[in-house]
């Protein structure tokens, strides 16, 4: 692969902002990743920002996925003892109780399920 600024000379690497090649003279380390003089600078640092700001978001995602299944299922326990203050049976509350369980406990699954695909694959 050739340098796109310099086409007699061999490139090094591709720019992280453009993907086109670009050779020693012409690139910029960004210490993790290299990049072309210039405009690609500063795309190439909005890019490095936003991978840092999605890995924080990640970790934070994994430390909190049980708190809304279990905010829903509390909320769902919270209905069926309201629900069974009143009349016996199938009634409003019953029926809210049963929804935000199920929802909850759907949603446990599936949080569990997205965190395990993503520790495989990391």
């Amino acid at each position: 692969m050739r340098c796109f600024i310099r086409r007699d000379v061999q490139a090094i690497g591709t720019c992280r902002a453009c993907n086109k090649g670009i050779c020693e003279a012409c690139a910029v380390d960004l210490g993790h990743s290299i990049c072309c003089q210039g405009s690609c600078e500063e795309k190439a640092k909005v890019i490095n920002a936003q991978i840092a700001q999605s890995r924080t978001v990640f970790q934070t995602q994994r430390r909190s996925r049980f708190v809304a299944p279990a905010f829903f299922i509390s909320m769902g326990v919270a209905f069926f003892l309201y629900a069974g203050t009143g009349k016996p049976g199938l009634n409003l509350g019953t029926v809210m109780g049963g929804g935000f369980v199920l929802f909850g406990s759907v949603l446990a699954i599936i949080n569990q399920r997205y965190a395990k695909d993503l520790q495989k694959s990391a």
